[in-house]
């Protein structure tokens, strides 16, 4: 390939990038408006299991998000009564979170979002499979140069 296909191809990434983040979550954010959460809430909800409290430092993980960006995220979501921190007896500094009944009642009606929008793209199975896999591929990638530019201050 030429250095003329590559550079046509690096540019196209950035609007395909840019135009499917923007349109995934804005049909999130249409099914998201009437409960009055953001998308980022809706997938630290998600994330929190049911019954079982969870590390803040593991959402950040498993959604590769820094502390910036979670703690804001879990403000908002305790302030509407959906979580609650609970400190840890042998460390403080260590902080869980658990959906409360209202946070529990409401991920319910969360059920069927993530279905309905993923159908709007009328994807078939295997497309849906090879999307997640790049997809997934792609976040790692992405949370690995975060982490490595924060390290480095760049």
């Amino acid at each position: 390939m030429t250095s003329d296909a590559n550079d046509q191809i690096r540019k196209e990434l950035c609007y395909l990038f840019y135009i499917t983040s923007k349109e995934v979550v804005n049909r999130f954010n249409r099914y998201l408006k009437q409960y009055d959460i953001s998308f980022p809430n809706y997938i630290v909800l998600l994330y929190i299991e049911n019954d079982k409290n969870v590390y803040i430092k593991t959402l950040c993980e498993e959604l590769y998000l820094d502390s910036g960006t979670i703690s804001p995220i879990i403000k908002r979501l305790e302030k509407k009564e959906l979580i609650n921190r609970l400190r840890t007896e042998d460390d403080e500094r260590r902080v869980k979170v658990r959906l409360t009944d209202k946070g529990l009642n409401l991920k319910e009606k969360f059920s069927k979002i993530s279905e309905d929008v993923i159908q709007q793209f009328d994807m078939e199975n295997d497309d849906s499979a090879a999307y997640y896999q790049i997809l997934k591929t792609f976040a790692e990638k992405m949370f690995i140069i975060k982490i490595n530019i924060k390290k480095h201050n760049i």
